[in-house]
């Protein structure tokens, strides 16, 4: 009898636990999210296309450095981003697709990854929290444009 009380309660802790376990298990794999979702327009290792699409590398962690670049970057991937930008003096002219659908902490890994493109490996990072305050308030198209310009200003976007 006393086996199956023990049974009984190591299954009641398993299924206690589990659920942050498989949450921990699938923690989100910046590295693929980018090869996956961004590589194809930006480049595998960030250099972006030129005139159509900027690079990345060496920009991304830059940016993250700040609260107010990190909430950029996540209105970025959660809203997306069309119309004319200027990089590095280069002038471009693309469409960045939305990833509203990607979860929060899969948002926060591939700008997380993406920040150590020509970084020397190290960024700054997003948390899943930066990405989720972002997500709250909904942007178009021309806010999200509206905020590149003021952080380019105070120079947040080099």
């Amino acid at each position: 009898m006393k086996t199956g009380h023990g049974f009984r309660i190591m299954l009641a802790a398993l299924l206690t636990v589990g659920p942050v376990l498989a949450a921990s298990g699938r923690a989100a794999d910046g590295a693929a999210l980018y090869r996956g979702k961004c590589a194809m327009c930006h480049g595998p290792s960030g250099a972006g296309r030129p005139g159509t699409f900027p690079p990345l590398a060496g920009r991304l962690d830059q940016i993250a450095g700040s609260p107010e670049g990190k909430a950029y970057l996540a209105a970025v991937l959660v809203n997306g981003l069309h119309g004319p930008i200027t990089v590095n003096g280069q002038s471009y002219k693309g469409f960045m697709p939305s990833f509203r659908a990607l979860s929060d902490d899969d948002i926060a890994a591939v700008l997380t990854y993406g920040g150590t493109l020509g970084s020397g490996g190290t960024s700054a990072g997003l948390s899943a929290q930066d990405v989720a305050s972002v997500r709250a308030t909904p942007m178009d198209a021309a806010a999200v444009q509206g905020k590149r310009a003021a952080l380019q200003a105070s120079h947040v976007i080099p």
